[in-house]
């Protein structure tokens, strides 16, 4: 063998084992292509090309690599899709160094460039000199970096500057005063389609340190408060966060919060997902499942026009978005995939007269709502007035009236309509009346004659005085029955019987909710004396005058360290109040739950049984007892359900962490 043929077989084994031997690198020696990935160094995330559900596209994404369940936290040509993988090709290019995705784009005939990093040089950072040699790294944080090849400390462009829908530990969202550039989340369009939705999360362009949800780039619908110190003012949750550390910091260069993991191996991303919340889960390997952990805004109906035009949002259905009678979806299958912001659209045209000629049109009523935004006033001085000054506009869609002699109107169609219900006491319910022709009547006034018919029947029947003195003796006799009871639950307990409206002071007239969840709503409050304290104002009469009993009757006669005490109560006619004791700095019931939805169980096993504990009946009481203190009482199990469970009849599915001890952990 020559010299020379020696020298270039050595420099082909060379450059073999340089690449193999850098599995997480890209580089203009060694693209990316077709459905290779690249993994990190420790094999926590991958790079590569992937396809949601069954969409036929192909987009370049990072996921994590050891969760089964594809989640992908990063999307580089989210607008520019690519038809095919077996064309793809990631490199770097070899005339300004980029990272630039190559391939066949959705209807093209040859590959072109579908994405790039187009990196922006920094003052302080100067041009390689020899582009071509630069270098991309898939790094174990999630962070996708190009690295200059003469130097490779220097960073050219990382995908943290420039998230997608996600937040992962280290990452972080804000404002580069240097480049000018924002980090926020923008939704996917779809299940199906990670191309720029309708919401966004981004920080305050006025400079504070505030965080916003916005619709369409500019009506906000949440905003997270300034940063106090330690917490976002509006995220309660986060107040002793078990998972990670989260900062906000504001320097010359930059603005921005970020979050550092107490233990790297937990798995926690925080996304903006496709309905308008921003929400955190975790990784549970225990039930291989991503739990849910807190959601922002916590009421779905409060995203701005979730619905779209036309649409009614509703916090008792799934899913949560409806059209009203002669209505329907305006794009079928985009609400089949969970987009609804095309809204509603008619089934049949108005057939509006206009200008005071004759009209067939009409309106349905459609009581407690929640009326949409920004309508029109129209000074007038009865309903009837009000409905005609409607029906005259062809552009009129809508008119509610108000017992003050308000009249409201919307033209050309509304956004944010909700369905109340008069059992929550919904005090802004009102009566919309929608437009519509009459054909889409006919079928509304039939059924609304059949109820009239119904509720005359009903009314009737109870204006039989006999059954009127009936029903009210036997409520008062429930009700002096009912306050004897308590006065012999109460007997030999140390508990402090406040009024309402001290404890009203006490919490700035409940300024400071710390959460909501068994049949009541927890505020912060400091007494008289200094004492910080937990006020729980309950809520719903019958459900909340059970809790009440039961609470006071029972936790007021317990003291154990690891159960919040009960130090008082009020009471005065429907209104119900607990009080209970701040929680100590290390509090059992937080500690527990989150270790069992860690999947950790053996830890909360006294360290003395070391060796007798059966794992798997540790496992499922566990679970059980996460299950049995739920905050809806339909989500609890059953005394046989239990037993079953701790017998192994039946598999105890991986409970989601209580909402009442996230607040109660906000407290320590």
């Amino acid at each position: 063998m020559s010299l020379a043929a020696a020298v270039a077989t050595a420099l082909a084994v060379l450059a073999y084992s340089c690449t193999a031997a850098d599995p997480d690198t890209v580089s203009a020696r060694r693209p990316l292509r077709g459905n290779g990935t690249v993994v990190s160094a420790q094999g926590k995330f991958e790079l590569g090309l992937f396809s949601p559900g069954a969409s036929g596209r192909f987009y370049l994404g990072i996921w994590y690599k050891n969760v089964p369940v594809q989640t992908v936290i990063w999307v580089a040509n989210r607008a520019s899709p690519l038809s095919s993988a077996a064309s793809a090709e990631l490199r770097v290019s070899p005339d300004d160094g980029n990272l630039e995705l190559v391939g066949l784009i959705q209807n093209s005939a040859s590959p072109a460039v579908a994405w790039s990093s187009n990196m922006s040089l920094s003052p302080s950072t100067s041009p390689s000199p020899s582009p071509g040699s630069n270098i991309a790294v898939m790094r174990d944080d999630g962070n996708l970096v190009l690295l200059g090849g003469d130097d490779s400390s220097t960073v050219l462009w990382q995908s943290f500057d420039h998230p997608t829908d996600t937040l992962v530990p280290y990452a972080w969202l804000g404002e580069n005063k240097v480049t000018g550039e924002y980090q926020t989340l923008t939704s996917w369009r779809d299940a199906e389609d990670p191309a720029p939705g309708m919401f966004t999360d981004t920080v305050d362009r006025n400079g504070s340190s505030e965080f916003f949800l916005l619709w369409n780039g500019s009506r906000a619908y949440w905003r997270s408060g300034v940063w106090t110190g330690s917490v976002f003012a509006n995220l309660p949750e986060a107040v002793n966060n078990v998972l990670f550390n989260q900062t906000y910091v504001d320097t010359p260069a930059y603005r921005r919060v970020t979050s550092v993991l107490y233990d790297n191996a937990t798995i926690t991303r925080m996304v903006l997902d496709l309905t308008g919340q921003t929400k955190q889960y975790i990784w549970v390997p225990g039930s291989q499942s991503w739990q849910f952990f807190w959601a922002a805004p916590t009421v779905q109906c409060d995203v701005y026009s979730l619905c779209g035009a036309f649409g009614v949002c509703s916090r008792r259905s799934q899913p949560p978005c409806q059209c009203p009678r002669g209505f329907a979806p305006a794009a079928e299958r985009d609400w089949g995939l969970s987009d609804w912001s095309a809204g509603c659209q008619r089934s049949a045209p108005l057939l509006c007269g206009g200008n005071g000629r004759p009209t067939d049109d009409g309106f349905l009523e459609l009581p407690d709502m929640k009326l949409p935004d920004d309508p029109l006033a129209v000074s007038v001085r009865t309903r009837a007035e009000c409905e005609s000054a409607c029906l005259n506009n062809c552009s009129c869609q809508a008119y509610a009236f108000s017992g003050d002699g308000s009249c409201a109107v919307w033209n050309d169609g509304f956004r944010n309509l909700e369905q109340l219900y008069a059992d929550a006491g919904n005090s802004s319910a009102a009566t919309l009346y929608l437009r519509l022709p009459e054909s889409e009547l006919h079928g509304a006034k039939r059924k609304s004659r059949r109820l009239w018919l119904v509720l005359g029947i009903i009314l009737a029947c109870l204006a039989a005085l006999g059954a009127s003195a009936l029903v009210a003796w036997v409520l008062l006799s429930r009700r002096k029955r009912r306050r004897s009871e308590m006065a012999d639950q109460l007997k030999g307990s140390s508990l402090q019987v406040y009024s309402c409206g001290d404890l009203r002071a006490a919490t700035k007239n409940f300024s400071e909710m710390l959460g909501g969840g068994g049949f009541g709503t927890v505020y912060r409050g400091v007494l008289n004396g200094g004492t910080e304290v937990a006020v729980k104002k309950l809520e719903g009469l019958r459900q909340g005058d059970k809790q009440f009993r039961t609470e006071v009757s029972t936790l007021g006669l317990i003291k154990h360290v690891n159960l919040v005490q009960l130090l008082g109560f009020c009471s005065s006619g429907d209104e119900k109040m607990l009080v209970y004791q701040r929680p100590p700095s290390t509090f059992f019931p937080v500690w527990a739950a989150s270790r069992v939805v860690a999947g950790d169980m053996a830890a909360v096993a006294d360290p003395r049984l070391r060796g007798d504990v059966v794992e798997g009946e540790l496992e499922r009481a566990c679970r059980v007892a996460c299950w049995c203190i739920q905050d809806q009482e339909a989500h609890r199990p059953a005394m046989a359900q239990v037993v079953q469970a701790l017998e192994g009849v039946v598999d105890v599915q991986m409970p989601p962490v209580p909402r009442v001890l996230q607040h109660l952990a906000t407290m320590t």
